[in-house]
C-alpha cells in the first residue's frame, strides 16, 4: 500500500507547473502577430528572458535546487543570468 504524497509537496509543483503555463501562454502572445505592442527585436528578447525564467523555474522546483547548497542555487542562478545576457548580446549585435 503506498502513502499519498503530502499536499505541502504538492503545492510547489502545482504553482510551478501554473507559472510555466503562463510564461509560454506569454511567450505565445508575444510571437505571434503584432508582437504585443513591442517591435519585433524587444519581443524576440522579452522571449529570451522569459524563456530563462522558465529554465529558473525548472531548476529549483522540479530538479530541486532549492533544497541544494547556496553556492550551487548561486552558481545556477549567475549561469542562466550569464547565458541570456549572451544569447540577447549576440541577437541585438547581428
Amino acid at each position: 500500500m503506498t502513502t499519498p504524497v503530502p499536499t505541502t509537496r504538492r503545492r510547489p509543483v502545482l504553482v510551478a507547473w501554473a507559472a510555466l503555463m503562463a510564461l509560454t501562454a506569454l511567450s505565445w502572445s508575444l510571437a505571434g502577430s503584432g508582437h504585443g505592442g513591442f517591435g519585433i527585436k524587444a519581443s524576440t528578447v522579452l522571449i529570451v528572458v522569459l524563456t530563462f525564467a522558465k529554465v529558473l523555474v525548472v531548476g529549483y522546483v522540479f530538479m530541486e535546487l532549492h533544497r541544494a547548497v547556496r553556492r550551487l542555487r548561486t552558481v545556477f542562478t549567475c549561469w542562466c543570468a550569464a547565458v541570456c545576457a549572451m544569447i540577447v548580446a549576440l541577437y541585438l549585435l547581428m
